[in-house]
């Protein structure tokens, strides 16, 4: 997948201090990657770094750059109208007490099973090798 022909926007609704990723690293049937530049003006950012539970928002906000991009797909590359995502948090880990700022962290969120417009993924967050936490999140997807 070329990254560059996926901006960021076409992909996630989120905008301003909410858009968490910047790039599309990679994408497809399975599970998508994503790369994010801390900031202080993140959701939860202290002057200490930024609380970790903003990596289930990480992982949800990948997660639905694998859902949009199957939606492009089936629709052949036509947009979709309409719907969104309800996204509830099946279980999470944290394995940092803040992640720090200006850091570049790495969010990959990989498609456990779906049925019909209801989706499990399974995702991490990291710095290099490092992993800032897991979640497992359920989506459901409204169509109308």
């Amino acid at each position: 997948m070329n990254h560059e022909s996926f901006p960021v926007e076409d992909y996630v609704a989120h905008r301003g201090r909410m858009k968490l990723l910047d790039e599309i690293v990679e994408v497809d049937a399975q599970k998508a990657v994503a790369r994010s530049v801390t900031t202080d003006k993140w959701p939860l950012a202290e002057q200490d770094g930024i609380l970790p539970v903003v990596v289930v928002e990480l992982v949800a906000q990948t997660a639905g750059i694998n859902i949009r991009w199957e939606e492009f797909r089936e629709a052949g590359g036509r947009e979709k109208e309409g719907g969104g995502l309800l996204v509830g948090v099946k279980e999470a880990v944290f394995h940092v007490k803040r992640i720090p700022l200006d850091a570049t962290i790495i969010t990959c969120a990989a498609k456990k099973y779906a049925y019909m417009n209801y989706a499990v993924y399974q995702g991490f967050s990291q710095i290099g090798e490092q992993i800032l936490g897991r979640a497992m999140i359920q989506v459901l997807r409204t169509d109308e």
